[in-house]
């Protein structure tokens, strides 16, 4: 645990601690995940919660959440999948007393990437984001807020193309805008917003599938207006 003197009033000074924690997010199923672990140990035994822990005094914040990440659910992320998203400080948000988290983000494309708990916990899952259990701490905070900064980056950036492969069809780029958005939208509607605004790049290969094959695209210009 890394923790730091912090003076207060009358002059008292007392340790905070520093911890990560991390809202991953894949889509399965047509579904938007966010990635869980099942607590080991004290306090909040046996309670979901987002993989995370506290920051060693050697470590870095992004080398914090990536050790945890790996140790907590087997998956070893590079930096370039983690956003910080923002601090959370609550004085009551951990029982063991004053912890300052810092929540990052991450986005993962491919599915999902298979997990399995470790070190303190007995258990990690990908579980629907739109539907989320009880969990440990501040993390339901945490997770909403992330989920929250999915839909806005979504309409303001190129979220979408996180999720996909370098190319991609349009019924799958269609896909990840209703699993995170968390409702259907009308096929004819967003093929000619998408189609209407310089906001993909059609290839020359299609992929092969039932029925016609499909034409791929790659991201080119700015996000549509959804």
């Amino acid at each position: 645990m890394r923790a730091v003197d912090v003076l207060t009033l009358p002059g008292r000074a007392v340790r905070v601690g520093l911890a990560v924690d991390v809202a991953a997010f894949a889509i399965g199923s047509g579904r938007l995940k966010i990635l869980l672990v099942r607590r080991g140990v004290a306090p909040h035994f046996d309670a979901w919660a987002l993989p995370g822990g506290f920051v060693r005094a050697e470590e870095t914040l992004e080398q914090a959440a990536l050790r945890e990440l790996r140790s907590e659910t087997a998956m070893d992320l590079g930096s370039s999948h983690l956003e910080q998203l923002r601090a959370f400080d609550d004085p009551g948000r951990d029982p063991r007393g004053r912890v300052i988290s810092v929540a990052h983000l991450a986005v993962l494309a491919g599915g999902l990437p298979a997990v399995h708990g470790g070190d303190a916990v007995t258990q990690a899952i990908w579980h629907d984001a739109h539907a989320l259990p009880p969990l440990a701490f501040d993390h339901l905070r945490i997770a909403e807020h992330a989920l929250h900064r999915l839909r806005i980056r979504l309409e303001y950036a190129q979220l979408a193309f996180e999720f996909l492969p370098p190319s991609f069809t349009l019924p799958e780029l269609q896909a990840v805008y209703e699993a995170v958005l968390n409702r259907p939208l009308d096929k004819r509607n967003f093929r000619k917003r998408l189609l209407g605004q310089s906001f993909l790049e059609p290839l020359a290969e299609r992929r092969s599938g039932p029925g016609r094959p499909a034409r791929l695209y790659r991201p080119a210009g700015q996000p549509p207006d959804l």
